[in-house]
């Protein structure tokens, strides 16, 4: 879908959220991105199931572990981490983690304070970010 969306538009920006982060930095650190943003991101899906879930078999339930970590290091386009101040959903730990990934100078790391993970685009902040601000 990116190369044929590339073909068409030489800027191409790429957002991801929640779960959808986890393909967002794997589109990024394959294909020539010209900006990446991820809200509420983590650093693996399959350490946050076993964090979540320590008595279920989770690393054979799973078929996509969304590890963006292990991408983080091959995104060079500029990118922006927007994290909730009190997300529920994805502890701040694993935001960290995903953030301590990325080459030095590529990735700024927001937290929008006052937040949760399903009420983060209610900041003010949120969308000057996602355009590119501060």
């Amino acid at each position: 879908m990116f190369d044929r969306v590339h073909k068409d538009h030489e800027r191409v920006l790429v957002v991801g959220r929640s779960l959808g982060s986890g393909v967002a930095v794997q589109l990024a650190s394959a294909r020539p991105v010209d900006r990446l943003v991820l809200v509420t991101p983590y650093h693996s899906i399959l350490a946050l199931a076993r964090q979540q879930f320590p008595w279920a078999p989770v690393g054979w339930l799973l078929q996509d572990r969304f590890e963006s970590w292990q991408h983080a290091p091959k995104v060079t386009a500029p990118t922006t981490l927007i994290a909730a101040e009190h997300d529920n959903v994805i502890p701040r730990a694993s935001t960290d983690a995903l953030h301590a990934h990325f080459a030095p100078g590529v990735a700024r790391f927001h937290i929008l304070p006052g937040t949760g993970h399903n009420t983060i685009s209610d900041n003010r902040m949120y969308l000057p970010l996602l355009a590119g601000g501060p």
